[in-house]
């Protein structure tokens, strides 16, 4: 799996997960609603399997271990309750979930462009 096709699948989990975020806050007074998540950096990394060409050590006892057991990837639901009306949606944590989300997506989004950037300029460039 080229660098490329690990950034797409990356933003495409992003966009997912925010679409996830946007659906909760939209029923945040739906009364029985439970929030909805996806961890995409697992779904990226089941995508990945044998094929990635990533290698990971750990040079220090306090490292968690890499592992090819990755756990099945769904959209889960959170059955914990915060309020009278059985919905488990909090505002706050669903806002700093979509800031940490944003801000992934916009580093992914960087990382695209630098590397077509860098086709661009062999494009450019040519044999020079």
């Amino acid at each position: 799996m080229d660098n490329l096709e690990v950034i797409t699948r990356a933003l495409a989990g992003s966009a997912r997960r925010g679409d996830l975020i946007a659906n909760n806050l939209a029923n945040i007074s739906t009364p029985g609603y439970k929030r909805q998540d996806i961890n995409f950096k697992s779904a990226l990394k089941k995508e990945m399997g044998s094929a990635s060409s990533i290698n990971l050590e750990t040079t220090r006892s306090d490292h968690i271990p890499f592992s090819k057991q990755y756990a099945s990837v769904e959209v889960s639901q959170n059955n914990r309750n915060y309020r009278n009306d059985e919905n488990s949606v909090d505002v706050e944590v669903e806002m700093a979930e979509l800031a940490k989300n944003t801000i992934y997506y916009n580093v992914m989004s960087k990382r695209a462009a630098g590397h077509f950037s860098i086709l661009n300029q062999v494009i450019q460039q040519g044999g020079k």
